[in-house]
Parts: C-alpha cells; structure tokens; sequence
C-alpha cells in the first residue's frame, strides 16, 4: 500500500516541476532582457564616469589657474619690491657721490 502512494506523489511532484520549467522560447527571452539590462547598467556606468572625469578635469583647470594667478601676483609683488630696491640703490649712489 505505501510504495503505490510513494509512487504516484513522486509521479505527481515530478510532473508539477516539468510543468514550472520554463520552455526554451522563455529561456531565451529572460537571456535577452539580462543583456538588455547589463548594457543598460554598462552605458550609465560609462556616462556617470565621463561625468565624474569632466568635473575632475574642471576642478583640475580651476586649480591651475587659481595657480597661476596667485603666481602671477606674487612675481608682480616681487618685482616691485626688486624695483624699490634699484631706486633706494640709485639714490644711495646719488648721494654718495654728491658727498
């Protein structure tokens, strides 16, 4: 009596799980909309680092031309200081051949 009821609950769940098994029209339809989306994901991945690339390059250009002009002010600073000191020299010269 047991090994009839046995086999037919085998029968019954092995033909409950070949009817959930997707058919191979399935199979290849959940294989393109997988490729569909990891190009999807691979092309925002793509735009999100060319963004992240074009800020880093605008930062970049930010800090170069801060750069430049704090070097720029600094050698206008200099040479001022450099041209005070030529006319101080030039006066002491004056002075010390007038003497």
């Amino acid at each position: 009596m047991r090994k009839p009821l046995s086999y037919a609950l085998i029968l019954a769940a092995t033909l409950g799980l070949a009817a959930c098994e997707k058919t191979p029209e399935e199979k290849m339809e959940s294989a393109k909309e997988s490729a569909a989306d990891a190009v999807q994901s691979a092309g925002d991945a793509a735009k999100e680092a060319g963004s992240a690339i074009q800020q880093k390059a605008e930062e970049t250009g930010e800090a170069i031309s801060q750069k430049a002009d704090e070097a720029g002010e600094a050698i206008k600073e200099k040479a001022s200081e450099a041209a005070d000191a030529t006319e101080q020299a030039v006066e002491d010269a004056k002075d010390a051949v007038k003497e």
